[in-house]
């Protein structure tokens, strides 16, 4: 006679899958989707030499496409609303392969600039829902974990694609490196898509989605999160758009090959993300918030200096400080909107997104007309004013006013 196991076990062990196979998918998704975003980031100097551009102009291959996803993002809300989350992801993750690998056949920068906004466009469903998908699929604590482990695959998607893009860069052509990083950030997006879990439509009309859009607009929690986030990663854009002109110029003049390993700073932003969950249920959310946005300040200051190993230290705290404070803000987005918790983190990232595409190019023009030290005041004003939101997102809310008696 054989024995099943008791039905809990059998269960628990099923949701233990599940959650692995959500975690794997989620890996992917950050991978992929901060890889074909940001993988022209190490190239900027070779397009630029190839174009014969300036940094400002050459930084839209990077502000163009953080602008187009931001302008898609309530779109790929409305479009989950009526097709499912995973579904959704699935589109943004086969529309974006196919356009990246066309991107390398751009005869201009113009043509680039245009494709590269198509392309984040097309990203936009991925980072746009992802959280949402997270805690639609698990809750509690495990929501948290899985949703740094997103954030932390983001961070090793964005520092594949900038580390290795110079070094082939330099062997074959920024085409044909960037060629080679699509068609990978091409096979981790259908891997995703097949790993995702099916999730049901809500079918809720665009009208109602557009009037939820704006009820968190009015929340004040939420809307410091929102700029929270713009000046969070604008910041961590702009200094890694400027660093490679700083470091290939004298008098550092370092061949781009080895500029390129300045982004192994990513790994201290993959570890942050990676613990934001713990440290935010231990500490609530203020203190890992601060903590992120004091990073950021002590790296931007840090960055001023001249000695490279100071230069080196700064970048590697203020990409630590951005990915932790990143982490708890978007999940606290999540938990904040309840219910509405997928336009809330489309909305998130509109500011997200958009404050990278702004400050991005910002910092590029800070470094054409002043020098560095005019970007680093510009990296510390985000820093500043990013705790500020944190502060004002985590206020306790004021008491209900009681009835005076008579």
């Amino acid at each position: 006679m054989t024995q099943t196991a008791p039905l809990p076990l059998v269960e628990a062990a099923a949701a233990t899958r599940a959650t692995g196979r959500l975690s794997l998918a989620m890996w992917c998704a950050g991978i992929a989707s901060f890889a074909l975003l940001h993988a022209p980031q190490g190239l900027l100097t070779f397009i630029a030499a190839d174009t014969g551009r300036g940094a400002s102009d050459v930084a839209w291959v990077i502000s163009g496409a953080t602008l187009g996803l931001a302008l898609s993002l309530p779109l790929w809300a409305v479009l989950a609303a009526r097709l499912g989350v995973a579904r959704a992801m699935r589109v943004s993750a086969t529309t974006s392969a196919l356009i990246a690998l066309l991107l390398p056949l751009s005869p201009t920068l113009e043509v680039l600039v245009a494709g590269r906004f198509l392309q984040g466009a097309a990203i936009g469903g991925i980072p746009a829902l992802a959280v949402a998908l997270v805690h639609e699929a698990v809750a509690g604590r495990t929501a948290a974990v899985v949703a740094g482990g997103y954030i932390a695959a983001a961070s090793v998607g964005g520092l594949s694609g900038r580390v290795v893009a110079p070094v082939l860069a330099e062997v074959a052509g920024w085409r044909a490196g960037l060629l080679l990083l699509d068609v990978l950030g091409a096979l981790v997006t259908v891997t995703m898509a097949l790993l995702l879990p099916r999730t049901a439509p809500s079918r809720a009309p665009a009208g109602r989605t557009l009037r939820v859009f704006v009820r968190q607009l009015r929340d004040r929690r939420l809307l410091a999160l929102f700029a929270m986030g713009g000046m969070l990663l604008g910041a961590m854009i702009g200094m890694y758009n400027a660093i490679a002109f700083r470091l290939e110029a004298p008098p550092y003049a370092l061949p781009a090959a080895v500029v390129s390993l300045v982004f192994l700073a990513y790994l201290g932003g993959t570890a942050a993300a990676q613990v934001s969950g713990r440290l935010s249920q231990r500490f609530g959310l203020r203190t890992p918030l601060l903590a992120g946005c004091l990073l950021m300040l002590a790296g931007a200051a840090l960055t001023a200096a001249p000695p490279l190993p100071a230069v080196i230290a700064g970048v590697v705290l203020l990409t630590t400080g951005m990915f932790l404070a990143h982490s708890v803000a978007s999940s606290a987005v999540a938990g904040f909107a309840g219910a509405d918790r997928a336009s809330a983190g489309s909305m998130y990232n509109v500011f997200y997104y958009g404050g990278s595409s702004l400050f991005g190019w910002l910092c590029t023009l800070a470094w054409t007309g002043a020098g560095w030290l005019a970007v680093a005041g510009v990296l510390c004003a985000l820093s500043l004013a990013a705790a500020v939101c944190a502060l004002v997102a985590t206020r306790a809310p004021a008491p209900p006013r009681q009835p005076r008696a008579l």
